[in-house]
């Protein structure tokens, strides 16, 4: 039987085996710590009997975001609940572990009345934008190179007091932004390949 509980720092020594996987954020001490210690209340695990280690979120809040909601004319809060890393160890992945603890996540943050909750994801991560997408969360954004060796999406989900879904707000500039943005990429890939193509014609 599954058991969600609170994350304890002992769990930092049984996470090897999650972490490990190529398409997990391995993150240092110093960036795990502070978010742990700072909102112990959104740090839960799964464990199995015996207390081994399923699968584990790591959530958190942004607090006087730069990035405010604007609707209406009025100025809303811009706090936010974000979600650092998810991870589920192989042996325990389709089980619904994933959705447990995102849904469980959610449920945490609307105690903080915040309006969205948001992640990053690898954009070569299929398997994970579906789980979100399932989950009610969509694309808000393109990132480029986000990471060392992929680009990522910044997706959010709509939050119980965003009843009119304003965090969405600028969804579509957004897209057209970052496919102005991946156009622009793919024409440098381009060039630079032309170019190196020409070098070696040269040599």
């Amino acid at each position: 039987m599954t058991t969600l509980r609170l994350f304890q720092l002992e769990d930092m020594f049984k996470f090897n085996h999650i972490v490990f996987d190529p398409l997990v954020e391995v993150y240092s001490l110093p960036f795990v710590l502070p978010k742990i210690l700072q909102y112990p209340d959104l740090v839960l695990a799964a464990v199995a009997p015996g207390d081994r280690l399923m699968g584990f979120i790591l959530g958190t809040r942004i607090v006087d975001s730069k990035e405010p909601i604007i609707g209406d004319g009025k100025r809303q809060s811009a706090n936010h609940g974000h979600i650092s890393a998810l991870a589920v160890a192989p042996e325990f992945r389709r089980l619904g572990l994933g959705t447990r603890l995102m849904e469980s996540m959610r449920q945490l943050l609307d105690r903080y009345r915040d309006p969205y909750l948001d992640l990053f994801v690898r954009q070569k991560n299929l398997s994970a934008i579906s789980l979100y997408e399932t989950l009610g969360y969509v694309k808000y954004r393109w990132l480029p190179q986000y990471y060392a060796n992929d680009h990522g999406y910044d997706m959010r989900l709509p939050l119980a007091s965003d009843v009119e879904r304003r965090s969405l707000n600028g969804i579509m500039r957004n897209k057209l932004y970052s496919f102005g943005n991946m156009i622009f990429y793919l024409l440098m890939l381009y060039v630079v390949g032309i170019r190196d193509i020409l070098k070696g014609v040269t040599l």
